[in-house]
């Protein structure tokens, strides 16, 4: 595929808002925080956060992983396909599908973090008004992964054969 000036905004974009923001979010918001009582509120059990992590990991072993391998070695043969095949029209349509793969990873790949954030969220919610900054921070950093994940799937989307192919309407 070839890297475009769009593809690698759209990946930069993705990066920023999917890393480096929730990052930032969390030091601007907690580095100073201190052992106090309101403080104490903020701690989650080890027992907690391990039964969180196993039911996520679960839940992507039984149902997401079969689906992004089948949808990953897809891929694969459509970009392998997009490297030999000379008939614009062929290359069209490898394009044009192997956006919707593309898509899907993107999304399949996304969706776990995505959804310990959302849960992460709904528990604080239903906690004491000690979680109240935690709670608000978390929502920022569900909203800047959010906006990660549409410029993720705006970079998968950005299919271009090295020769020949469509021009994706950038005429």
């Amino acid at each position: 595929m070839k890297m475009t000036k769009k593809r690698l905004a759209f990946f930069l974009l993705h990066l920023l808002f999917s890393a480096v923001v929730p990052i930032v979010l969390v030091i601007v918001r907690y580095s100073t925080i201190t052992n106090t009582k309101a403080a104490i509120g903020f701690k989650i059990s080890i027992t907690g956060i391990l039964l969180l992590i196993f039911i996520f990991w679960v839940i992507k072993k039984l149902f997401i992983d079969r689906k992004l391998t089948d949808l990953k070695a897809q891929g694969n043969i459509m970009l392998a396909d997009l490297k030999t095949k000379q008939d614009p029209a062929e290359i069209a349509a490898i394009e044009k599908e192997l956006k919707k793969i593309k898509t899907a990873e993107a999304l399949f790949g996304s969706i776990i973090p995505l959804l310990f954030i959302v849960a992460a969220v709904i528990a604080f919610k239903a906690l004491e008004a000690q979680l109240v900054t935690l709670s608000a921070t978390l929502g920022y950093i569900g909203i800047s992964y959010g906006v990660g994940l549409v410029f993720n799937v705006l970079y998968s989307r950005e299919i271009h054969a090295k020769n020949g192919g469509t021009d994706n309407g950038d005429k």
